[in-house]
């Protein structure tokens, strides 16, 4: 049956490609303007046609075994094979700015706290094709954690080991996406709170069970947009609260970027100012309910916004900085740069 549909779907390709121009045939569909006329048609067409005759290897992805989808870009297949590792100059600036980020906001009663969520290759190594060799026995993140807890100056949370023991009861990472589904968020978020209880008594995670799994309809997933396939749409999951919501929220978008904002009427609470990437945007919701007054600020910002002056402005008492694994060196040079 399965071999059926194959052929079925090889033929309906074939036969879509045999309709577009010659001319455009003879062109990497990947590399035609946005303004070119059905680009997105003919990329669907070029790469479901590629993904039905088993190749493997496209832009910044490569498929595994089951339509898993790895990622190769921005550093993340390195950080699986353990290469170009930090300098020890490079770690001892981790190590010297954060302690002293730290201390200082330590002085004005407010709590640091580093997250660094893993690359899905780190969580999930035995669905990178063995084709694909590991050369190291250290990555940078083991390199970071290493350093920073020498000195035991900055409070940071290591992910994996939640993560690693959660992924044996069930998927934490979509197929076809880069990012963790909502149990990995929930579990970001619970060791957030944990660590942070600490410190702040008032601050305890909800329980999973306080949340309702949903599966959304399947839907074209980031990897799998990035190849430009139609063929692997995977359903996200998320969780919907089965409590009143307290916190309200505003978001602004500013070119491919976004400034978020919470409140929440309950004054006893503490305020918050993070620094985040994508990872965090189905973690956000869950950490909301907890703060009063709350910015969240996406890495990368334009526009002066990407700096710590939201510290000195909104005094918040915590401060929640975020950056996946595959984005240590910018967690690195946006840390010097604002010391």
């Amino acid at each position: 049956m399965k071999a059926r549909i194959y052929s079925i779907g090889f033929i309906i390709v074939f036969m879509g490609l045999l309709l577009a121009p010659l001319r455009t045939l003879a062109l990497d569909p990947y590399e035609i303007g946005d303004s070119f006329y059905g680009r997105s048609r003919l990329i669907a067409l070029f790469s479901n046609l590629r993904l039905l005759i088993g190749d493997r290897v496209f832009p910044k992805t490569l498929v595994g075994d089951n339509g898993w989808l790895i990622y190769t870009a921005e550093g993340d297949i390195e950080d699986y094979q353990r290469i170009d590792l930090f300098t020890e100059k490079e770690l001892s600036a981790f190590r010297t700015n954060l302690d002293a980020l730290s201390e200082d906001y330590a002085g004005r009663g407010i709590t640091l706290l580093l997250v660094i969520p893993p690359n899905k290759n780190t969580i999930y190594p035995e669905r990178v094709p063995e084709q694909i060799p590991v050369y190291g026995t250290i990555s940078k993140l083991d390199q970071v954690v290493g350093a920073l807890r020498a000195s035991g100056k900055t409070r940071m949370i290591d992910l994996r080991s939640p993560l690693l023991a959660a992924k044996e009861e069930r998927q934490i990472y979509y197929a076809t996406d880069t990012h963790w589904n909502d149990y990995g968020a929930y579990i970001a978020y619970s060791a957030i709170m944990n660590e942070l209880h600490k410190t702040h008594p008032n601050l305890a995670a909800r329980p999973a069970s306080d949340f309702e799994p949903v599966v959304r309809e399947p839907d074209t997933l980031d990897l799998a947009a990035i190849m430009g396939t139609t063929l692997l749409p995977e359903s996200r999951i998320q969780f919907a609260p089965m409590f009143d919501l307290n916190s309200a929220y505003k978001t602004i978008n500013l070119g491919g970027r976004k400034l978020m904002f919470s409140y929440n009427r309950s004054a006893d609470l503490p305020d918050l100012v993070m620094y985040h990437d994508s990872f965090f945007f189905n973690v956000i919701p869950m950490l909301g309910e907890h703060f009063h007054n709350s910015v969240y600020v996406q890495n990368f910002s334009g526009g002066g916004l990407w700096n710590f002056s939201w510290v000195d402005e909104r005094k918040p008492d915590v401060v929640i900085i975020e950056f996946a694994e595959r984005y240590l060196d910018s967690l690195l040079t946006f840390i010097v740069r604002n010391q």
